[in-house]
């Protein structure tokens, strides 16, 4: 797989996630999923609704999602995540990425979504910095009346980690659906 063609599809998908249309319900809080497998637990936050706050486990490929979303009315969110790297020749790092989220409570909505994590880790005395972007399809089911949408998602973010154990996050949604953006820190177990 030669550098021109990952850097054409991520482009490529770039622009079909900047061109998407919304569904009707914001599900997914950022994935923060750069390619790299860590294990850490983190305290997230996040502009699905009014504020999302989550706290996100990751032991190896797996992890498991849970928090509060304060969208008019309290709602719940759970989700799990699956990330699994990709042997490349390139310089850069890929993982296959995918992920389940549901809000619970007066007004319930769902999703999955599937996708490749493409970044690079830039080492230095004390901190390791991985910017990172990643496209991705979605299903989106709003609850209610509404049919599932299928959806194409991406987002750009970076992971800093510092000190012996912390890792600084962030995430910014190209998309319509979910959250804008996102911060979070978490603890490398």
């Amino acid at each position: 797989m030669s550098g021109k063609w990952i850097v054409r599809t991520l482009a490529a998908a770039g622009f079909a996630a900047l061109s998407a249309g919304g569904a009707h319900a914001q599900v997914f809080t950022p994935a923060f999923q750069s390619p790299r497998i860590t294990n850490d637990i983190g305290v997230y936050l996040s502009d699905v609704g009014d504020l999302a706050v989550e706290g996100i486990w990751r032991g190896g490929p797996l992890g498991l999602r849970v928090g509060l979303v304060d969208a008019g009315d309290d709602l719940l969110s759970v989700g799990g995540e699956l990330r699994s790297p990709v042997q490349v020749t390139a310089p850069i790092s890929l993982a296959f990425v995918a992920g389940a989220q549901a809000l619970i409570g007066d007004s319930n909505a769902f999703g999955a979504q599937a996708g490749l994590s493409a970044g690079y880790t830039f080492n230095t005395p004390g901190v390791a910095f991985t910017p990172y972007i990643l496209p991705r399809i979605a299903v989106v089911d709003g609850g209610g009346d509404s049919d599932a949408e299928l959806e194409v998602l991406a987002e750009v973010g970076a992971d800093v980690e510092f000190a012996p154990r912390f890792i600084l996050r962030f995430g910014a949604n190209l998309s319509d659906v979910g959250a804008d953006w996102g911060i979070g820190l978490a603890w490398r177990q």
